[in-house]
């Protein structure tokens, strides 16, 4: 049968037996896609959740993280404006058994060629662009699969009815064999830190509702979003809690339960709270709760989740790991692999749809998320000294070799805690990414892949642009190292100098410590030495173990945040690998500021630099130029803060504001309470008054010198000598304008 007189309802019933669900896809102009979804919903009731760009009544594909842990039955994607292909994944994973979803694209052959919407989410240059790679592959998917129905407009159109086969047995509530094992198991524990992981569908949110509804004690629920809980609401629905008071900031999940759940604001709240009323000794604090239930804990930032798990005897996370809720995979990579006693289990049978559901194997091709078997059955090669071999990828090729692409990401993927779908559409669309591949060619037939780096270039922005970077008045897209060391470590430099920046590198598990990243990076130098570049660059989560892997490659340590990262919980650090004679400049300069300003990072981060101390507390020109960029321009306090306190040093005056919050370390609010301040933003222009007071009190000519300098957007272009050859430790500041 044919379009629109096809069987749909009886279709629809028959998946609904066997327990699966099914991509439609509908390629042709809006109104025709819009007719054929208008009668769809017509003939099958149903939920019909959509995710659509500025439709009313639809969820923001941006906004589709919200939908976790809820059930639907049926759904839309709209991918005729540009393809989020996060929020397709979690709108497949909320849709049951007997789901459509029914997927709008633009017409076929046009689809390559028109701009994407989501690329302005990813892509390192700013606009829209076609994502010409993506589509094609997403095509390519469409075409293979003989599950999914592909409906072209003005083309012949046929669907049948699915081969038959047994009758899907729909969960009764109880639990399946891998959740009662489970159960069995966190029933008797006094203590632990629990994980359970597993793709969508398979339980996991499940399992925390049965595990409240038999403990005989108390449970606490906590999620990102309230309304992600129902399914855990569903199981507990009989639980009985025993908990007494304190409920003020928390909320019940429903009338008739008692568990109650707390946002993750007003939870680490009370726990704060009751910290100090016990001193702060976090090491003895007794919770009022015998479990915490922690429902999509990839998505809560790892500090604030190491601070919720400390506080009670017994947590339960579960999460997905495929990337597309927060930090994914990191949440095994980094987080629970150094929690102690941290029992991780696995759910493998999906509960609301039957295996081998056509939607879920069809995702999983087409956004790669089955990276299990992709390197398991390859055995070590024992001579891969000697049969390395490197290969440049550019992103035509992926096409090309998809089962290259498949491994690549894979890798990635595997090593990787921020790797998401975002970074496939970078990988196959994204500007100026730059790819190279170790490969094993001991099987001459068949080279395997060992490991992978992904390079993306930076810099090469005008000094004026530069500049304007520095001073805080502009902040394009990209370039995330070049434009951090301009902005925050104070060398504008770096955006005008041509870069590299290190986005993924990763090596097989079974060939590493044998130096195949250290080879992988010297090849890539090789290269960028040829396109004159100025340096390399890479940004990481700081540790001493990872530390250690860049400097044996030849990077040097730039610049360290003060702030842990919500992905990683480390201090973001940059590190530069210079490869011009300006590029060996930067590194210098920088290496020279960070041993300045070593014992006060050493204060805010709790951990000593590997780098020389230097206690030099007079004003430099380095000093004076950050100086000047926050009195008399927009750099902001963070990125001034070692030269302000320098500056407080060697100023006889008073300068309370500044004091209050950099000396006497008085919270914002407080500080600007004291100063009968109207909020942070006057209080920051307090600070800005305060510093240029004190620039002008220690020299009045130079002050006003480098204010001239810093309001001005034109000299920068002549300005050769600032840009690439300054002297930031001269201890004199005569301005050469």
């Amino acid at each position: 049968m044919t379009g629109m007189n096809f069987e749909w309802k009886t279709l629809q019933e028959q998946m609904q037996r066997q327990g699966q669900r099914r991509l439609l896809v509908l390629s042709g102009e809006t109104q025709w896609s819009e007719q054929i979804v208008a009668s769809l919903k017509n003939q099958l009731q149903g939920d019909w959740i959509t995710v659509a760009s500025g439709t009313s009544g639809s969820v923001e594909p941006i906004k589709a993280i919200g939908l976790l842990g809820r059930e639907f039955l049926h759904g839309v994607f709209d991918a005729t404006r540009g393809f989020n292909a996060e929020a397709l994944a979690i709108l497949a994973g909320t849709l049951k058994a007997g789901s459509w979803l029914v997927m709008r694209v633009p017409a076929w052959s046009q689809w390559v060629d028109l701009p994407d919407e989501d690329s302005s989410r990813w892509n390192e240059s700013a606009g829209v662009i076609p994502t010409r790679y993506f589509i094609q592959h997403i095509q390519q998917q469409l075409l293979n699969s003989s599950d999914c129905l592909l409906w072209r407009q003005n083309k012949p159109f046929q669907a049948s009815l699915l081969p038959q086969t047994l009758s899907w047995k729909k969960p009764d509530g109880n639990p399946t064999a891998g959740q009662q094992l489970i159960l069995e198991q966190m029933l008797q524990v006094s203590q632990g830190i629990w994980v359970v992981t597993a793709p969508r569908g398979r339980g996991k949110s499940a399992l925390a509702g049965m595990l409240a509804r038999q403990w005989q004690g108390s449970c606490w629920l906590c999620a990102p979003a309230k309304i992600t809980t129902e399914v855990i609401r569903h199981y507990a629905e009989s639980f009985n809690n025993s908990f007494e008071g304190g409920l003020q900031n928390s909320d019940t999940v429903s009338g008739s339960q008692q568990i109650p759940f707390w946002s993750v604001d007003n939870l680490l709240k009370f726990i704060r709270e009751n910290a100090c009323r016990e001193q702060g000794n976090t090491d003895t604090q007794q919770s009022n709760a015998d479990w915490l239930l922690i429902d999509e804990a990839a998505a809560i930032p790892t500090p604030q989740l190491s601070e919720l798990i400390r506080y009670f005897p017994r947590v339960l996370m579960a999460t997905t790991v495929q990337g597309y809720e927060g930090t994914g995979r990191g949440f095994l990579l980094k987080f629970c692999a150094a929690l102690p006693d941290c029992q991780i289990r696995e759910l493998k049978t999906p509960m609301r749809w039957s295996e081998n559901d056509p939607l879920e194997k069809w995702l999983d091709n087409a956004l790669l998320f089955d990276d299990s078997n992709l390197f398991s059955s390859s055995l070590p090669d024992p001579n891969i000294e000697n049969s390395l071999f490197f290969q440049s990828i550019n992103q035509a090729a992926w096409l090309q070799q998809p089962q290259l692409l498949r491994q690549f990401y894979g890798l990635l993927a595997s090593a990787h805690y921020r790797t998401s779908p975002l970074d496939l559409r970078r990988l196959l669309d994204g500007n100026g990414m730059t790819f190279l591949a170790a490969m094993s060619s001991s099987d001459h037939a068949n080279p395997r892949l060992v490991g992978a780096l992904w390079m993306v270039n930076e810099g090469g922005l005008s000094p004026v642009l530069a500049h304007e970077i520095w001073a805080g008045r502009r902040r394009p897209r990209g370039n995330l190292v070049a434009q951090s060391l301009a902005a925050h470590a104070g060398f504008p430099q770096a955006a005008v100098m041509r870069s590299q920046r290190v986005s993924r590198i990763a090596v097989q598990a079974q060939y590493r410590r044998m130096g195949i990243a250290q080879r992988l990076i010297a090849q890539q130098c090789q290269a960028a030495r040829i396109q004159k570049l100025d340096f390399i660059s890479v940004s990481f989560g700081y540790t001493a173990e990872l530390w250690s892997l860049w400097q044996k490659c030849g990077f040097q340590l730039v610049r360290m945040g003060t702030h842990l990262e919500a992905s990683s919980g480390c201090y973001a650090a940059m590190a530069i690998l210079p490869l011009s004679e300006q590029g060996e400049w930067l590194a210098r300069a920088a290496q020279q500021q960070l041993s300045r300003d070593a014992s006060w990072l050493k204060s805010l981060t709790g951990f000593a630099l590997p780098v020389e101390h230097n206690d030099d507390n007079q004003l430099n020109e380095s000093d004076w130029r950050e100086l000047a960029g926050f009195a008399f321009a927009h750099r902001s306090l963070s990125s001034s803060y070692f030269a302000l306190q320098r500056l407080l040093l060697v100023s006889d005056l008073a300068l309370p504001a500044l004091r209050k919050h950099l000396q006497q370390k008085i919270e914002i609010e407080q500080c600007a309470h004291e100063l009968s301040l109207n909020g942070r933003k006057a209080l920051l222009k307090c600070w800005r008054k305060e510093t240029a007071h004190a620039l002008a009190n220690i020299d009045e000519i130079l002050a006003r010198q480098w204010n001239d300098w810093v309001i001005s957007s034109d000299h920068p272009l002549d300005d050769h000598s600032f840009y690439h050859s300054p002297e930031a430790s001269r201890p004199h500041h005569p301005m050469k304008h």
